[in-house]
């Protein structure tokens, strides 16, 4: 949208004999909702700029009227002639009057303000939230609504504190980081098990208005969240009284195909989109399938867990001899020199989390609950594609024996299970599938991809001034985290919860994630290399996660160099190391060494690094953990998220009754399947790491803070790569019979806000 605005303003008596000077501003206001059809317009007052405010060349209060875009993006120019005494325009106040006397107002979301004097541009980014005053009341001094009083905002590239020499931009610089410490303070729980810190506020309601959703995301989030709310209570409801007449939850469930059978009416009930409804149905289909068992581990929603054998610890002391059959005609110990046998262990995080609890009773109406079963896997290495040969179980808070299983010499068909071997076998795999959705859920995606996130963004906000360049390369990745956090902790996780089988430990199991979880994890060349899975053949998580990973690094190297002439600057840089100490003293500071992040910064390469980290995990490690929640979760026999009996005994009979039997009701795999698939959704307003017009999707441009001409050409340098990344992966994935496509650019969010 385009308006010209033509004004004259008033000429004061000291200023008759200035030479007047053509200011054109270009206001951007709105946010893109590409499901709106119509533009709402904020017209219930005057925008007021003020250049260079409280320096002696401060212009007047410049009050623009006019229609502003508020629900969809577009743009107004006004025309102004100025005394030349003003001069280069370098930090702009502003403010918004209302005519109205509402008691609440519409806040007026800005993107970006451009000023043009003569053939020069000067760039103001604003990306936030004005809310308009009351001129009976004045200009409020406190922040107001959860909108700053007024928005400060410097021209360009921004820059370091020590670069600004005078007065009035120092002071603008410092007042603004008071008011953002007054809205964004940091919060723990008082009792529990520990937390990350996160922000003091723990009703969506009242947090910071910049920190919250735009419109369009509440919406869409009402809606899915409201859809959960319905499902799940109608179907729990109706499911227990239906199983209360028939006296048993295995009349009910004749077989496995029932599970998918729910999914797919589910999915046309609700009409689901057709792509994430078929590739779950595909992998549902291969259920049973030890090979598709092995590429889950390298390609599913938790793949970052595998690792390579080199020597079996105590765990294993017990377990029988894997039959060379199973090995290629090798022994283990052959396998495990040869570098071909890997393992995924799940008892490190589940050790000491007690079984379900209360909400499982609740849910259920019945007396039992959730059992947590430790659970841990050795796979072997088959040519190029890796399956299961031996896992072990252990039901530790029934104080029962660890015991192990192996498949059946004997391969079965998927979906057609006819042996006492390959019955067994398969509830084992059952049961440390149900290992990994608690590992999924808790760690790998609610504390790393989220509760972690949000300690990054709480220090941003509180420590680097918006005139900070690293403040305007953060901006865009760490907006969102804080809002779907505190929804989280809200609703999310409570009732979430009391669909896996860790019930009510989820705290604890936070806990004791955090416990050991530590700085390098996010470092994710050494992750692989850690694990030594550099070589593991169809591993496309650690293939397409170490390029994007290298493509960050070198655009945020770009970005810190144009930043910081060496290191001396960033030693000296008290904003920057602000921000770091935050993260040590109030992020992690209830964890071992503040899990091992740096305490301050020496150096441009240390920066570098930490930044990198963080972009890519609020990015890329949580679109790999999130997006394809559906495919791996929505089938519920191949990934239960909570099973109803302990696992069974060393020798034990297992039919198919024993299984079903196992299995959560089916009114309860209902709700998580919608969970699931909710969680696999994109946010209407997602921007992406790379723009595809022909979906209509954004890329990490049209949220960028990063305007100096230099930045700029970094950021498109970065789309290049970019581009390259995306090609690669779609060329690699028309000879896959699953795509892996998760992590590919114009896949990957460039914040968490789901």
């Amino acid at each position: 949208e385009y308006k010209s605005y033509l004004r004259m303003p008033k000429i004061c008596v000291n200023e008759i004999k200035a030479k007047k000077v053509s200011f054109t501003f270009h206001i951007h206001t709105g946010c893109f909702f590409p499901q709106l059809n119509t533009t709402r317009k904020w017209n219930d007052g005057s925008l007021l700029l003020t250049i260079n405010p409280g320096s002696n060349n401060e212009s007047r209060k410049i009050s623009l009227k006019a229609h502003l875009p508020q629900d969809t993006e577009g743009y107004v120019q006004y025309d102004y002639w100025l005394p030349d005494t003003v001069g280069e325009p370098k930090l702009l106040m502003i403010d918004l009057i209302s005519k109205a006397h509402d008691v609440s107002k519409d806040a007026l979301y800005i993107r970006e303000i451009c000023i043009e004097v003569g053939r020069k541009i000067y760039r103001f980014p604003v990306r936030n939230y004005i809310y308009p005053h009351n001129p009976v009341f004045g200009n409020p001094s406190q922040p107001r609504a959860g909108c700053l009083p007024h928005l400060l905002v410097r021209a360009g590239a921004g820059s370091l504190r020590s670069q600004e020499h005078e007065l009035y931009l120092l002071s603008a610089r410092d007042k603004e980081m008071e008011y953002y410490k007054k809205i964004v303070p940091w919060g723990y729980f008082k009792d529990g098990p520990t937390y990350p810190g996160h922000i003091d506020i723990s009703n969506y309601d009242k947090l910071p208005r910049f920190a919250k959703f735009k419109e369009a995301k509440l919406k869409s989030f009402d809606y899915l969240s409201n859809q959960s709310a319905f499902i799940a209570t109608k179907l729990v409801v109706s499911g227990l009284a239906e199983r209360a007449v028939c006296q048993g939850k295995a009349d009910l469930t004749k077989d496995f195909s029932q599970y998918l059978d729910l999914f797919k009416s589910i999915a046309s009930k609700f009409k689901w989109e057709k792509k994430m409804v078929d590739d779950t149905i595909a992998i549902a289909e291969k259920f049973g399938d030890d090979f598709e068992f092995g590429r889950q581990l390298l390609a599913g929603s938790d793949s970052w867990w595998i690792k390579k054998v080199k020597q079996l610890d105590a765990r294993w002391n017990r377990a029988p001899r894997v039959s060379t059959a199973h090995l290629s005609g090798l022994n283990l110990e052959e396998a495990i020199s040869k570098g071909l046998i890997y393992e995924v262990n799940y008892h490190e995080q589940l050790d000491g989390i007690l079984d379900g609890g209360k909400s499982s009773k609740i849910l259920t109406g019945e007396s039992q609950t959730w059992f947590v079963c430790l659970a841990d896997c050795l796979l072997f290495l088959d040519v190029d594609r890796i399956r299961p040969v031996l896992i072990r179980l252990e039901h530790k808070n029934g104080g029962e024996e660890p015991s192990f299983w192996m498949p059946p010499t004997k391969a079965t068909e998927t979906m057609n299970f006819e042996s006492d071997d390959a019955l067994r076998w398969l509830l084992a795999k059952m049961y440390f599938k149900c290992a990994e959705t608690q590992v999924y859920a808790i760690c790998s995606h609610y504390t790393r991809g989220h509760a972690i996130n949000e300690v990054f963004a709480v220090s941003l906000f509180r420590n680097l001034s918006s005139s900070h360049p690293i403040h305007r390369l953060l901006h865009p990745h760490l907006t969102g985290i804080i809002a779907v956090n505190v929804q989280a902790r809200d609703v999310l996780i409570k009732a979430f919860g009391g669909f896996l089988s860790v019930g009510d430990k989820t705290r604890q199991m936070i806990s004791h994630t955090m416990d050991n979880f530590k700085y390098d994890d996010l470092i994710i060349p050494l992750w692989f290399e850690e694990r030594d899975t550099l070589d593991l053949p169809g591993y496309w998580l650690k293939e397409d996660a170490l390029k994007l990973w290298q493509a960050i690094l070198e655009y945020v190297s770009s970005i810190v160099k144009l930043t910081y002439a060496n290191d001396t600057y960033v030693v000296t840089d008290t904003e920057m190391q602000g921000f770091c100490r935050e993260i040590v003293e109030y992020g992690f500071i209830p964890f071992p060494d503040s899990c091992g992040f740096p305490k301050a910064l020496h150096s441009v390469t240390g920066v570098t690094e930490l930044l990198t980290a963080i972009i890519f995990n609020v990015s890329v490690y949580h679109a790999a953990v999130n997006f394809q929640a559906v495919k791996y979760y929505g089938f519920v026999p191949g990934a239960p998220c909570c099973v109803t009996k302990p696992p069974p005994k060393q020798g034990e009979r297992v039919t198919v009754k024993r299984i079903l039997q196992t299995l959560p009701p089916q009114e309860i795999a209902q709700v998580v399947m919608v969970m699931a698939y909710n969680l696999a959704n994109f946010s209407p307003i997602e921007k992406f790491l790379l723009e595809d017009p022909s979906r209509g999707r954004q890329g990490l441009e049209a949220e960028a803070m990063l305007v100096g001409d230099k930045q700029v050409k970094c950021l498109r340098r970065f789309q290049v790569s970019m581009s390259q990344i995306r090609d690669d992966i779609r060329s690699r994935n028309a000879n896959l019979t699953i795509p892996y496509d998760v992590i590919s650019p114009d896949e990957v969010p460039i914040t968490t806000q789901t």
